[in-house]
């Protein structure tokens, strides 16, 4: 948090320092040409611009300086069959637009000054094409030519008729700075929600590139065309390619970045009967203060695409007193009664940062299908809940309810990935749509942890129904998951706080995949059920790990109502479950589940379950494939713990005073006096019969010298050698022939 708003202040006092130049009516030819523009006055606050060299399509104008005052309109008088208006600005001024820029027909507008644009709170555009703001120092032509904003003295520029393929940058492009009144927010389906801000016309590209690039409660829209925001801080090459909405920008010419920062309410929306695309290319992006980017489809057509990409971060910072969806955001949705498909979002960076009520959000309130999010982050993901905010922060794809179309896909590949304090990661429906899937991979970790402060929001990451239609699959692959402190990782239906907006519905629950070298979990939840649902079925539920710990927390399949409990396979070298922790695969009405666990070890506390029943219907079954079924007294030292194939059938008998005793946890076939017999019910896959043996011929045997009380086990270690040891918390425990390895400790369970 510290870094993030570090960043804004740096990011703030940079683009306050920046050289500022009062708006002036001044738009000054500068005589560069072979035919030189011409600037008359046409009433009192309009400004005609004739001449120019015309090549072909193209209209070459030059200046000195070029500026809009506030309130007063410049227009391009240009012929029909013009295409591209190309607009240089020689001096050494920024220009500051405050008022209208208009052409005639479809011609596309560039305006090019090396020493910055400045768009006030009054800019406005009325063209028929695209308009290109940009503080490149020249303009690249198909045939090779360019068109350079710093031309030589007393020699004619090199015009041509061929169409513009690049903008070309040097090591100190000037920066852009767009103001408004925060009021561009998209609040209606209306294809033109407002009149404030900078826009252009359907299918056209509004691109803005230079330096730094500042949106202080600015305003850009497109009704379905192309937004481009690049920030270019070293020299090179922007190619300009072609599309059937303008162009859109590639920058494998540019290999040094800028800071784009959007802030107060600003608002980037290429909204359209079909989402038109954005693109945003930056070294770091920072979006607050209730700021937005959106492309949503309004009515038949295809979304378009949502694409972010900033070498060092990407930050989201809301407005933590705000419970609203207008809160800080990235979203490509389908409005209600839209029958279009939603747009994707695409985010490549660093770090990705989502706090204080921020989202990122892919949905469907309508008859369409939602988009897909997909975050590639090579360091880190970070959802942040701030534990006092209304709103949480979250990164969701939904199928909202009262819509007929599906959920989107989220996936993330990253490094590290934290969700904290209520932090939400989602795919579900609340319609009749499916849910979309969920994707995570890390290369290090996924950590989910904490609520927020009311208790009701946990971090989570989910692929839920709520509606009717099916959850979607959760699929989890990491070094290490870690579920604490309430957090969840979940998919189906659950039980939600009846103050919350979320009901379970009827809709079954999907699958659950985690594939990790250490899951675990202390006061956390794996679920895949539908409890509190009416006639959803359970998911299934694969845990492949090293070792899978759970204290305190639970792993479930359950399903409510009429539906059957899911399925529960677990792989792990050793399974250590203590302190109320449950593993459960029940049903009300329909069936349990099948709950199948194949390990090296398995280590149950006294007041943890397995189970896998119904109340009304036919319980389900729990097996166990155990590797190793020794129950022996190990005399080991903590660095080494060897495997024996024998069975030993008492526990050691102690001299002295002090009274031997074998704590049982919730199984039969262990015995709590050292000379009673053990007798196996557990049936497993590799079960050893156990033959009659004399008692005190096997105490015998087992005679020691006087032993040191045992304490009992309750947390697992890993030692020096990288062997897993259970242990106890206890500050200074006694390790003197009496460490016990969950792998020769239990084998059997409560079923």
């Amino acid at each position: 948090m510290t870094k993030a708003l570090s960043w804004l202040i740096k990011g703030s006092t940079l683009f306050c320092l920046l050289p500022w130049e009062p708006i002036a009516a001044q738009i000054v030819p500068d005589a560069t040409l072979r035919v030189n523009s011409s600037v008359t006055r046409e009433g009192n606050n309009t400004s005609a611009i004739t001449g120019g060299t015309q090549v072909g399509s193209n209209l070459f104008h030059s200046f000195g300086q070029f500026s809009v005052p506030t309130g007063s309109a410049v227009y391009f008088k240009n012929a029909p069959d013009i295409q591209n208006i190309l607009t240089r600005v020689t001096g050494s001024s920024i220009s500051n637009i405050d008022g209208l820029i208009r052409a005639n027909g479809i011609a596309n507008v560039f305006l090019i000054n090396p020493n910055g644009i400045i768009f006030g709170l009054n800019a406005s555009l009325n063209i028929g094409g695209s308009f290109f703001g940009t503080t490149a120092n020249n303009i690249k032509f198909a045939d090779g030519i360019s068109f350079d904003a710093k031309p030589l003295s007393g020699v004619e520029p090199l015009l041509t008729v061929s169409v513009p393929v690049g903008l070309g940058f040097g090591t100190n492009a000037g920066n852009i700075r767009v103001f408004g009144d925060g009021q561009g927010i998209r609040k209606t389906s209306d294809l033109i929600d407002t009149s404030s801000g900078l826009r252009v016309q359907p299918n056209q590209t509004l691109a803005l590139v230079g330096g730094n690039i500042l949106l202080s409660s600015g305003t850009l829209k497109t009704t379905g065309g192309q937004i481009e925001l690049g920030s270019v801080a070293g020299a090179g090459l922007v190619n300009l390619i072609p599309t059937d909405k303008g162009w859109t920008l590639g920058y494998s010419g540019i290999s040094t970045f800028g800071e784009i920062q959007l802030s107060g309410a600003a608002a980037v929306d290429a909204s359209g009967d079909g989402g038109g695309n954005i693109q945003i290319q930056a070294m770091k992006l920072m979006l607050d203060g209730g700021s937005q980017i959106e492309s949503s489809t309004l009515g038949a057509g295809t979304g378009g695409t949502l694409k972010i990409n900033a070498s060092d971060s990407v930050n989201l910072v809301g407005l933590p007193e705000v419970d609203s969806f207008f809160n800080t955001g990235i979203s490509s949705l389908v409005y209600p009664r839209a029958t279009g498909s939603g747009g994707n979002i695409n985010i490549e960076t660093a770090r990705l940062n989502v706090r204080d009520g921020a989202g990122i959000a892919a949905g469907t309130y309508g008859f369409g299908n939602a988009g897909s999010i997909e975050v590639l982050a090579h360091d880190s993901v970070e959802v942040l809940r701030k534990p006092t905010a209304n709103a949480g922060s979250s990164i969701t794809s939904l199928a909202q309810r009262g819509s007929t179309g599906s959920g989107g896909n989220i996936k993330i590949e990253t490094a590290r990935l934290s969700l904290r304090s209520g932090g939400v990661i989602s795919s579900g429906t609340f319609g009749q749509g499916s849910g979309g899937n969920v994707s995570i991979t890390a290369d290090e970790e996924v950590q989910v942890t904490g609520k927020s402060l009311t208790g009701n929001s946990p971090s989570r990451i989910s692929a839920r129904t709520g509606g009717t239609g099916k959850a979607g699959n959760l699929t989890i692959e990491a070094e290490r998951l870690t579920v604490t402190d309430g957090g969840r990782v979940n998919i189906g239906g659950e039980k939600i706080p009846k103050n919350l907006n979320f009901q379970p519905g009827q809709g079954n629950a999907g699958t659950l995949r985690i594939n990790a070298d250490s899951i675990n979990l202390d006061r956390g939840t794996i679920t895949a059920g539908t409890e509190g649902g009416t006639k959803g079925e359970g998911g299934d539920i694969f845990l492949h790990s090293g070792d899978l710990q759970l204290r305190d927390s639970i792993i479930t399949a359950t399903a409510g109502g009429n539906g059957d409990g899911g399925n529960i396979t677990i792989n792990t070298d050793i399974l250590v479950a203590i302190k109320n922790s449950s593993i459960t695969a029940n049903a009300f009405e329909g069936r349990g589940g099948n709950i199948t666990i194949n390990a090296k070890g398995l280590f149950l506390s006294l007041n943890s379950l397995i189970t896998a029943s119904s109340k009304y219907g036919i319980n389900g079954t729990v097996k166990y494939n155990i590797a190793d079924t020794n129950i022996y007294p190990t005399q080991l030292k903590a660095e080494v713990i060897p495997i024996t194939p024998e069975i030993t059938p008492v526990c050691q008998a102690r001299a002295g005073t002090e009274v031997n005793s074998f704590r049982v946890s919730s199984t039969r076939n262990l015995q709590s006096k050292p000379n009673n017999l053990m007798f196996n019910n557990v049936e497993q896959s590799n079960s050893v019969p156990v033959p009659a043996l004399n008692n005190s011929h096997n105490l015998k045997s087992l005679r020691s010298n006087q032993a040191t009380q045992i304490i009992e086990a309750n947390v697992l270690i890993r030692d020096s050698q990288g062997n897993l040891v259970l242990t106890t918390d206890q500050a200074n425990p006694t390790w003197d022939n009496a460490s016990l390895s969950a792998s020769s400790c239990f084998s059997g369970s409560q079923w």
